[in-house]
């Protein structure tokens, strides 16, 4: 072979090299919480770390510890409050804030089970008095994909501090997880004071799969790919493992059991913030539902006590534990 058919051929196999190696880059890049069978890092939940948090003496006088979902060095600066596992999609609502004094509220916890742990998701109220100031604050437990923007400055407008949703390009059957759960009836809406709200708590699960865009002004749109709700209320005192949920794709208002309120398009269904290519928390507004063959870029999914909890509504008496997440393909 003279060298003028040989280096044709050498430029092609190097551009194959090159052309393969962006495409996988790409996809790792597209996808960095996801592991190569297309389950989300961390969700067998059998791994935790702890930030801490010193309060003043004005309010608990305590080291509270913020449970997060992955790893980090053992030698990691733990009270360090922005310490976590970058390839790790997990966030809770194990806050701190810095409302002139650092406060720490922990309602997601590690509980061994077996061989390993499982996640407890807590509702409970937060009692201080301030230099002769009594402030009460309901806070759900909730675990979710994302992250949430601390320290929280202000009980005002709580949505806007929960940046809802990671990269995630897959589109799995069923979404499948281990599960109990204890939901209280008796609500109150605590924030400040404590009062008597309507209605029976509940604990939930909801998964939504979103091609997303954004403009040039920098709101951010979305097409509702698929998705996935469950409430529950009463109480299952044993585990029920390996419960399936499917994931339903397309354009769902023809279903039954099809409910505008809960399973509609964002913010028709419930408002969610996301964060902009410019750092800035926006408002998500999904403009229809997808087609069968479009592919998501991003999954918003969370598992919450009470699913008003956000709202600083829910029963104080509400626990629900999760395991074992998986996505079935």
């Amino acid at each position: 072979m003279n060298n003028s058919e040989r280096y044709p051929k050498i430029l092609m196999i190097l551009f194959f090299i090159f052309s393969f190696g962006i495409h996988v880059f790409s996809q790792n890049n597209l996808s960095p919480y996801v592991d190569n069978v297309g389950q989300l890092n961390y969700s067998s939940l059998d791994f935790w770390y702890a930030r801490k948090v010193k309060e003043s003496i004005l309010l608990s006088g305590n080291t509270i510890e913020l449970f997060g979902v992955g790893k980090v060095d053992s030698k990691s600066d733990f009270y360090d409050t922005t310490l976590n596992d970058k390839k790790s999609p997990w966030a809770t609502t194990n806050i701190y804030s810095k409302m002139v004094l650092d406060i720490g509220n922990t309602r997601v916890f590690p509980e061994k089970r077996e061989n390993g742990y499982c996640c407890r998701l807590e509702t409970s109220i937060r009692k201080d008095n301030i230099a002769g100031l009594k402030v009460e604050v309901l806070i759900a437990g909730t675990l979710f994909v994302g992250d949430l923007i601390e320290p929280i400055k202000s009980l005002k407008d709580p949505l806007k501090n929960v940046n809802q949703g990671v990269l995630f390009t897959r589109k799995p059957k069923a979404v499948k997880f281990d599960y109990k759960y204890k939901v209280g009836n008796q609500r109150v809406k605590a924030i400040y004071s404590t009062d008597p709200a309507e209605g029976n708590d509940k604990s939930e699960f909801c998964l939504i799969l979103q091609k997303r865009w954004e403009d040039k002004n920098g709101n951010v749109f979305a097409t509702r790919i698929g998705g996935a709700r469950q409430f529950f209320i009463g109480t299952v005192k044993e585990w029920i493992n390996d419960s399936t949920f499917p994931i339903y794709y397309g354009d769902i208002t023809h279903l039954k059991e099809y409910d505008a309120k809960t399973m509609g398009l964002i913010p028709g269904s419930g408002e969610v913030f996301v964060k902009n290519s410019q750092g800035k928390m926006v408002s998500l507004v999904e403009t229809g539902w997808g087609k069968p063959n479009d592919v998501p870029t991003h999954l918003i999914f969370y598992f919450t006590s009470s699913y008003q909890g956000i709202l600083y509504t829910g029963s104080t008496e509400t626990v629900f534990w999760v395991d074992n997440i998986e996505f079935v393909y």
